[in-house]
């Protein structure tokens, strides 16, 4: 019976969403962190006609059930919270820190827990370095990481700051398409565009600060037990349509 495969797919849909909920919720209070939303779309229709001889006297659709269409990323910016440390940073609007793995390439974070190793090198939380390689020296007395991202060292015997380097921001076109890659970290994708270039002061990096995960927990609750209801009434659906076979193989005997 097609309403048993229809349900199904209902509840595989809910248990996606479910899924995506507790992660939101288990990411709350993960630095920079962006919540997602599971995004559904609907399966192909059977027609249905009635009629005879020829003559069509109506016609109707048949849903076939749902699936995942995929996981909506929602980069909207987090609260900023002050930490006091030096290499902590957040930017104000909607732009991306640069970073360099292993091999190269760039990749981008919102996540602004920077470091510095024992050979001076700027870091991110992940290990990864800045786009750059900045270098901060032994003799740094005070670090300063002005609004454009620029990097600023004032040495123990001099009264004036120096410019290191700097700490490069880029937006998207279209963030939703960037890839996660864990780690607060994200690839650009075709569907994200190319990163562009931030030197207009749309963005803005705060020294002294983070910015928290977006996730609000009174709307993740309620979109859990908004899933959690969902799933039980495609499950009712099940069970009626099982009653519904049973009663039909009845009839037989």
């Amino acid at each position: 019976m097609k309403a048993l495969y229809v349900a199904a797919s209902g509840m595989a849909a809910q248990q996606v969403r479910l899924d995506s909920i507790a992660n939101n919720m288990a990411n709350i209070s993960t630095t920079g962190f962006k919540k997602s939303r599971a995004a559904f779309e609907d399966l192909l229709y059977q027609e249905v006609t009635s009629g005879g001889k020829g003559e069509v006297l109506g016609r109707s659709e048949v849903g076939g059930g749902v699936r995942l269409a995929g996981l909506e990323r929602d980069h909207r910016m987090g609260a900023l919270q002050e930490t006091g440390s030096p290499t902590h940073v957040a930017i104000n609007g909607s732009a991306y820190m640069v970073l360099e793995d292993s091999y190269g390439e760039r990749v981008y974070t919102r996540d602004g827990t920077l470091s510095i190793d024992g050979e001076g090198t700027l870091r991110h939380s992940s290990g990864l370095e800045m786009y750059g390689n900045i270098n901060i020296p032994d003799e740094t007395a005070d670090l300063r990481i002005q609004e454009d991202g620029t990097v600023q060292v004032r040495l123990a015997d001099d009264i004036d700051y120096t410019s290191i380097g700097n700490i490069e921001m880029v937006d998207f076109i279209n963030p939703v398409g960037l890839r996660s890659l864990g780690s607060n970290a994200y690839a650009e994708t075709p569907q994200s565009g190319d990163p562009l270039v931030v030197n207009d002061g749309s963005s803005a990096m705060i020294q002294y600060y983070l910015e928290s995960s977006n996730v609000d927990v009174a709307e993740e609750l309620i979109d859990m037990i908004t899933a959690q209801r969902s799933y039980e009434l495609n499950s009712k659906v099940v069970q009626a349509a099982d009653e519904a076979m049973q009663v039909a193989a009845n009839l037989r005997r």
